[in-house]
């Protein structure tokens, strides 16, 4: 019933902008897959306070496999989260008994899978109308959903109960409909439109604490020594894999350390592009990736014809007579400005050198009169990504680069200058 009050809005829409083999496949897993499998979990013994941690094992299980499907290399946090997290399963797996059985536990390991593989077709959807696409897919859960208990039970059985639900079921399936599917999507899309996800996807964190709790003071659930100790693994996990820790100031410099010089930044020429190339390449080959620099960096064949005044600029950071940091910016057809090429090796990451590139072409487009600043970068450059919303970039898509070497994928960014 959740599904079908969610989806009520849909005949409202036009048709959706995906297709709905694809639509189902979403609908399936995000939602169908994840909530029945969830609710059966629960009713096999598992209590709801500790289902509403497990499932937020999706954000692990999400990592392995956009590692596997995507080639999204995990980053440190995202690893040693990802341990720590595990060990608090393995501890929460051992209070098997009579408040937690295992098919209760495997239902919940189960839709937080489900849940992970929604994420990955819905990743891979590129730009959409967030909440028009979350009423669509919500057209696909009230099939199965309908389909097993009348398997189960029988037509009759399902017209009884359906009959005799209670003002509470009513209710519960009113809030579920309404609030926690249509309004809550809408907030969440729209908060992770207008601010940097890092910022957002934190508050996921306050599920488990409201679900403990609510479940501790509405059903008396209590959490031994051991179980505890694995929830609070579980959540310090979940922590250090979306906490922008950088931002804390928890992985970077600590306060009482000077930070580290910026390195001078020069306007570069056509006889640095063999050195950008280089520089590209050490790139390349720290994330494992092919490079053939005539496919993969064309233009800088091509240097003049990008970059040469007034088409656009590039500048280059160098250490002896090495260039280590590299950044272009080429004039677009429609007034704006693109950005390329923002490459560093790897010891000057984290420093403020990667910033100072950025600010160098936003320095540049205001001279030029240029309004606005587009870019797009490998979804594997988590560090660079989140450079970007730091220094008011907003995410505006998805690409998949055709016939690409290294199957690449790309995330669209743009903000005013």
């Amino acid at each position: 019933m959740r599904f079908l009050i969610a989806a009520v809005p849909a005949l409202a829409l036009p048709r959706p902008s995906v297709g709905w083999p694809r639509l189902i496949a979403i609908g399936a897993t995000l939602f169908a897959g994840q909530f029945l499998l969830q609710f059966f979990a629960i009713a096999n013994g598992l209590p709801p306070g500790l289902a509403s941690l497990l499932i937020q094992t999706q954000a692990l299980f999400t990592i392995v496999f956009a590692a596997i499907v995507l080639r999204e290399r995990p980053t440190a946090n995202q690893l040693s989260g990802l341990a720590v997290a595990v060990a608090g399963l393995v501890l929460i797996f051992m209070t098997v008994g009579h408040d937690l059985t295992v098919a209760g536990f495997s239902l919940a390991m189960g839709s937080a899978i489900s849940w992970g593989v929604g994420n990955i077709l819905l990743k891979r959807i590129g730009e959409v109308q967030m909440l028009d696409l979350i009423v669509w897919l919500s057209l696909v859960p009230p099939l199965p959903s309908l389909a097993l208990p009348v398997m189960m039970s029988g037509p009759s059985a399902l017209a009884r109960e359906a009959a005799s639900a209670s003002w509470i079921a009513v209710a519960s399936a009113l809030y579920l409909g309404v609030v926690a599917t249509i309004l809550a999507y809408a907030i969440w899309g729209r908060l992770l439109r207008r601010y940097p996800a890092a910022t957002v996807t934190p508050f996921a964190l306050l599920v488990p604490f409201v679900g403990g709790y609510s479940s501790a003071l509405v059903f008396g659930e209590r959490f031994g020594p051991l179980r505890l100790t694995g929830m609070a693994l579980m959540l310090l996990g979940i922590a250090v894999i979306v906490l922008p820790w950088d931002r804390l100031g928890i992985c970077g410099d600590s306060p009482g350390r000077r930070p580290s010089p910026v390195a001078a930044i020069s306007l570069a020429g056509r006889a640095d592009a063999p050195g950008v190339v280089e520089l590209i390449g050490r790139v390349y080959l720290e994330y494992g990736f092919v490079f053939v620099p005539e496919v993969e960096v064309s233009d800088l064949f091509r240097f003049d014809q990008h970059y040469a005044a007034p088409r656009g600029a590039f500048f280059v950071v160098r250490d002896g007579g090495t260039i280590v940091g590299s950044v272009g910016v080429e004039r677009l057809d429609d007034g704006s400005a693109e950005l390329h090429r923002l490459y560093l090796d790897a010891r000057l990451r984290g420093r403020g050198t990667g910033r100072a590139l950025v600010e160098t072409v936003l320095e540049w487009c205001r001279a030029q009169k240029i309004a606005r600043l587009v870019l797009w970068s490998d979804t594997r450059f988590d560090q660079a990504h989140r450079l970007y919303e730091r220094m008011g970039f907003r995410r505006t898509g998805e690409r998949v680069l055709p016939d690409d070497l290294n199957q690449t994928r790309e995330y669209g960014f743009d903000r005013p200058v």
